[in-house]
């Protein structure tokens, strides 16, 4: 039961910094794990929250995702054997499970198709003169929907009317890839600059809560929905979303219909392998590249000479789980 959750959880509580309980189910706390920030001590983005009756802990800075018993058993290996017990004694874990599944019945969602989410981000990419720089760096590079992608030669400006914490950042000319919510409101946005920059991609975090997914105001989740890497990418496949850092819980896809990720095509970058592994593990869809298509990634992939209606056809063929994903990964990683 929840409440025997909720004990232990006040309990844990008591040895992390800045341990609060937000609202019902929600606790809030400095991560443990990574140390948040050590720079601004305020910074707190670790959260015990509930879904489908079972808590777990989320690091919005490290990424750090695992069940409430993990997190307790890595912060204080005594109070969770403690727990453990106890949630043996009330019959909820091991051979002693007596609980019946809980059912939930839930409304089913509506979503606009194809919305367009319009906000003062400057200009639109799409109404720009043909011959402007921004323009001519997105039609050079195949990009499609022109409609959704800013254009602004102030960014600084930009983005210190959306949100504060981001003096060091100069002003300049960026391509502006903007995040919505469902209900069209900005939560983050992208700059991507279309010179040579120190940074080449900054990412602008107006809502801290909010898990960075780009394309949400269009996805269709009850349809088969396609999560790459790069918001960029995603505008060339249909019912598309990208991940935009590591940082995303993956119980956050696990009530859309069908899942499929995308990710680079990078057979050296560990990081990437480990990424499949865990995707993997966790029950999800992959597309893993094969030996013909040796470029990096979906835009790339297009610039090839490949169009999309080829790029899909790709992305079916190669499209796995379970184990016969990990001996495909196997075979196609060089790390």
């Amino acid at each position: 039961m929840q409440h025997i959750d909720k004990i232990y959880i006040s309990r844990l509580g008591a040895k992390l910094e800045r341990f609060t309980e937000k609202r019902s189910n929600l606790f809030n706390c400095k991560c443990p794990l990574c140390g948040d920030s050590k720079k601004k001590s305020y910074k707190a983005r670790g959260f015990i929250y509930i879904r489908k009756s079972n808590f777990n802990y989320m690091c919005h800075n490290c990424g750090a995702s695992m069940s409430l018993s993990a997190f307790m058993k890595q912060i204080d290996p005594e109070l969770h054997k403690e727990y453990v017990l106890e949630k043996w004694k009330s019959g909820q874990t091991g051979s002693r499970k007596n609980i019946a599944t809980p059912e939930f019945k839930f409304d089913a969602p509506t979503f606009t198709k194809s919305k367009v989410c319009d906000f003062n981000l400057g200009t639109k990419v799409v109404d720009l003169p043909d011959n402007h720089p921004a323009k001519i760096y997105c039609i050079e590079r195949k990009i499609p929907k022109l409609d959704l992608l800013y254009y602004t030669n102030k960014f600084k400006s930009l983005v210190s009317e959306l949100t504060d914490g981001y003096d060091n950042l100069i002003e300049e000319e960026r391509l502006v890839i903007p995040f919505f919510d469902t209900d069209c409101s900005v939560f983050a946005l992208q700059g991507r600059a279309l010179k040579q920059s120190g940074m080449r991609y900054i990412t602008i975090k107006i809502d801290e809560e909010k898990t960075k997914i780009y394309g949400l105001e269009r996805l269709d989740p009850t349809k088969t929905s396609y999560v790459v890497e790069g918001p960029l990418d995603s505008l060339f496949l249909e019912n598309s979303v990208a991940m935009a850092g590591a940082d995303v819980d993956l119980q956050y896809f696990s009530e859309w219909k069908d899942v499929v990720f995308i990710l680079d095509n990078e057979p050296r970058n560990k990081q990437i392998v480990d990424k499949y592994v865990k995707l993997i593990d966790a029950g999800f869809k992959v597309t893993v590249w094969p030996e013909k298509v040796k470029e990096k990634d979906l835009n790339d992939i297009i610039l090839s000479g490949i169009d999309t209606s080829e790029l899909k056809q790709i992305i079916s063929k190669n499209t796995t789980y379970g184990l016969q994903a990990k001996l495909r990964v196997n075979n196609w990683k060089r790390c």
